[in-house]
């Protein structure tokens, strides 16, 4: 009875040791949802008006506290033409409240295409990266599979000289990400961005 009762809890040791526990169930859904391959090609194809693009998220830095992801959005038929390159990290702000804070890479072209290059993250190091400041994007639950965030108004300056602020809207839910980002001027005038809509992503399947 004594070696059976040893054989059960034997592999379950082994998985508790091998396995890390998840502090924050709801943060740990979130970035379950963000992370992935994911394209607006059915919108493309329905709206010319709209580039076809390919948004990837891969989780970086697994060994340092929080989670870290490497964003990418680039041209879907010309993957040399790589738009955004972002890392960022997510964690809980309050009871109710998440917040990404975005960075910059120092070197972007590096980090291009990151099925073939994920390993070199390894070695980006903190002094790699500079944060947006006022760039902080915070993200309420809205349902058991979406989660909406945005950045404050008129908090992120934009490097583009006729640009004086940028804002960002999210919608994340099960397989799908919604993104409507737009650039405006020192009057408020919208000046970039799309003006119907986001853009939206499809998760690849696999």
């Amino acid at each position: 009875m004594k070696q059976f009762l040893l054989i059960i809890f034997l592999p379950t040791l082994f998985l508790s040791c091998d396995s890390k526990p998840i502090k924050d169930v709801e943060l740990h859904k979130l970035i379950l949802l963000l992370t992935g391959e994911f394209s607006n090609e059915e919108q493309a194809e329905n709206d010319v008006s709209f580039t076809h693009l390919n948004l990837k998220n891969i989780r970086i830095w697994e060994n340092k506290p929080g989670y870290w992801l490497y964003s990418e959005v680039s041209n879907a038929k010309n993957h040399n033409l790589v738009y955004i390159q972002r890392i960022i990290n997510y964690k809980r702000m309050n009871a109710s409240t998440f917040v990404s804070t975005s960075y910059t890479i120092l070197n972007p072209e590096n980090y291009k295409g990151i099925q073939e290059k994920s390993k070199l993250f390894n070695k980006l190091t903190r002094d790699s990266i500079i944060i947006r400041d006022g760039c902080q994007m915070y993200f309420k639950k809205k349902t058991s599979t979406i989660y909406s965030g945005k950045i404050k108004k008129k908090s992120c300056p934009s490097s583009i000289d006729y640009i004086d602020y940028i804002t960002s809207a999210f919608v994340i839910s099960k397989n799908k990400i919604s993104i409507w980002t737009k650039g405006y001027d020192n009057n408020g005038k919208q000046v970039w961005g799309k003006i119907k809509g986001p853009y939206k992503y499809k998760r690849l399947k696999k």
